[in-house]
């Protein structure tokens, strides 16, 4: 994929959708405010980093400690974001980082490793990363009306990771379901049910992927979603609600995230450019449909 290519297309779901309710930290986890530096959990459980996304900048620690890292995002803008996470190496800073061309591909310095994605203004959503001690950003690469991304008009927070203590956990939640991303399309552990779930996604494709939950409107498909997305011109309102999901890993990455579903159809989407043509992943097949329904 080419950097910053990621499509335009859920800023114009965002535009047309009023602010939804969505996932808070799992009872028991810490909350950790956007105070100058994160501490770790008590308990072997992950730390929990509270993100405050506004037009145009977000807002948490300067230092988190290593190991699981959940993300929890605020929306309170009058836009869509999101909470990428790149971890930077070879003793790259910010500043190598916002000097990338849009249209360059990703260097092999900056290491995509998920995070919360997409929500609409008012909403909140939580992912969890695991995170090794060294230099991170968190940005928003969705676009605005005027189709400048958010991170070039400075949505874009440089953090660092610093060596654990010891106290927080060290690996991803358990969780209940599983989804694989595979070039292209996605595989589910078993059928989700109505209620909140904690989610472990797994790349397993060679490609980087991301997993974008939707919630279809009624009598609405995934593959309408997809059409309105691409070919049909974002005419007419959004077929479906983003509820979720992680933003962009690399292969061989996980992420976890947490989501509350009410009975339903939903849609599974990956936006990422293909390697190869640049199309959305989606318009290779990496479009999915699914009923949340009682067992």
């Amino acid at each position: 994929m080419t950097f910053r290519s990621l499509p335009h297309v859920l800023l114009a779901v965002a535009a047309s959708l009023t602010a939804c309710k969505s996932d808070r930290p799992a009872t028991g986890a810490a909350t950790v405010s956007n105070d100058a530096v994160a501490t770790p959990v008590s308990s072997p459980a992950a730390t929990v980093v509270t993100v405050t996304a506004s037009d145009y900048k977000l807002d948490l620690p300067a230092k988190i400690p290593a190991g699981a890292v959940t993300m929890h995002l605020l929306n309170h803008g009058k836009e869509m974001h999101q909470a990428q996470i790149i971890r930077l190496e070879d003793g790259k800073t910010a500043a190598d980082f916002a000097q990338l061309k849009p249209d360059a591909p990703p260097p092999s310095w900056a290491k995509f490793v998920g995070g919360p994605n997409g929500i609409v203004p008012g909403g909140e959503t939580t992912a969890t990363a695991v995170l090794t001690p060294g230099n991170y950003l968190v940005l928003c690469f969705i676009p605005s009306p005027d189709g400048v991304p958010h991170d070039r008009k400075g949505m874009i927070q440089p953090f660092e990771v610093t060596a654990g203590t010891g106290a927080g956990a060290s690996a991803l939640p358990a969780a209940g379901d599983t989804i694989k991303l595979v070039d292209y399309t996605f595989e589910s552990s078993r059928p989700l049910t109505p209620g909140r779930h904690t989610i472990l996604v797994e790349n397993a494709g060679p490609q980087a992927h991301e997993l974008v939950l939707l919630q279809l409107a009624p009598g609405k498909t995934a593959q309408d979603f997809a059409k309105w997305a691409t070919t049909g011109g974002m005419k007419g309102p959004p077929p479906a609600m983003p509820v979720g999901g992680v933003t962009v890993i690399e292969h061989g990455g996980s992420g976890v995230f947490t989501a509350d579903l009410a009975p339903g159809d939903y849609g599974l989407i990956c936006f990422v450019p293909d390697a190869k043509d640049g199309k959305p992943h989606l318009m290779h097949g990496m479009v999915k449909q699914i009923t949340v329904a009682a067992r």
